[in-house]
């Protein structure tokens, strides 16, 4: 009975070769070109899978980019131009890898509320992006440089603001001295 179930599934197997073969002529990748013996099938080539990673760990790859994106906005150095903007961006830029990898991590181990946090990590950190590049590219009603420029550097993009909103407001007073 056995052997008749066996031999009844490899002419179905053949049917159903056949006719895909008949869909696809010159694609060799449907269909077994080989033929069957008694039954006898290699296990299918799988690559050895590996177990996800703990809680504790997936809980500290999340953990460190959200310490570092509630960092970034105390960044003690001024950012308005050169050197230290680009310290900045590769920071925010590491940010945002650090979400992807936890929102990577997170994901595959089933940690809904892991990934989460992970998301917003990436949120946050193209929000601290779109506020430094926005304004550089002439998208925001300020404009800023990328380089220094007459003591720029010793400037803030905060304090620009500020002085850019008491003139507009009407205050006159020069915060840039």
């Amino acid at each position: 009975m056995a052997r008749f179930a066996k031999s009844a599934a490899n002419q179905e197997a053949a049917v159903v070769d056949s006719l895909i073969r008949k869909l696809r002529p010159f694609d060799a990748s449907y269909g077994s070109e080989r033929v069957s013996t008694i039954g006898a099938r290699p296990l299918p080539r799988m690559g050895p899978s590996r177990a996800p990673m703990s809680a504790a760990a997936v809980w500290s790859c999340v953990g460190l980019g959200v310490l570092l994106g509630a960092a970034l906005p105390q960044w003690p150095y001024a950012r308005a131009c050169g050197l230290w903007l680009l310290f900045y961006m590769v920071a925010v830029g590491i940010v945002v890898v650090a979400g992807l990898w936890g929102a990577r991590v997170s994901w595959k181990s089933r940690l809904g509320v892991a990934h989460v946090l992970a998301v917003c990590t990436i949120i946050w950190g193209l929000a601290l992006t779109a506020q430094e590049v926005l304004p550089r590219v002439g998208y925001a009603k300020v404009r800023l440089a990328w380089r220094c420029h007459d003591g720029q550097a010793a400037e803030s993009s905060a304090t620009r603001l500020a002085a850019m909103k008491q003139r507009v407001d009407g205050g006159g007073v020069n915060l840039a001295r």
